[in-house]
């Protein structure tokens, strides 16, 4: 049985939200640049866009462990199938877990739920950054 498991754990890749989460840092997990991370993307987009793509994919109940916040939208890890039984990619465009993640920080901003909601996501428009550190002046 552990054979089973170690195949399929050489098959399917783990992505966390927080890899591609352009509201962490590297500290916390994010693991693509900035530029190319989404505002907070949740398991059910990963697995939307990947499924799309026409990849196997299953969600499951896990917790990065970096993520402090418990609420259900950041809970969730997508597991990936990239590889067949045979060891030979499922699709040439997907060889690495960096090549899954761009493409889904690439799609998520495409998806329906988004446009509609967002209505043209504008990079200018974060408020409450500002002026988090400034408190700690005291000499």
């Amino acid at each position: 049985i552990t054979h089973l498991t170690q195949t399929e754990a050489d098959r399917f890749i783990c992505i966390y939200p927080i890899y591609i989460n352009s509201k962490k840092t590297l500290a916390e997990g994010r693991r693509i640049p900035t530029e190319k991370a989404v505002e907070n993307p949740s398991c059910a987009e990963i697995r939307d866009v990947l499924t799309a793509a026409g990849l196997n994919v299953y969600v499951e109940n896990k917790m990065h462990p970096r993520e402090w916040n418990r609420d259900v939208q950041f809970r969730g890890r997508v597991r990936v199938q990239v590889k067949q039984t045979d060891g030979s990619f499922c699709q040439d465009k997907f060889t690495s877990r960096k090549d899954v993640m761009f493409y889904v920080a690439e799609m998520i901003p495409k998806l329906k739920t988004r446009t509609q909601k967002v209505g043209g996501g504008d990079p200018s428009s974060q408020q409450g950054e500002g002026g988090k550190k400034s408190k700690k002046k005291k000499k």
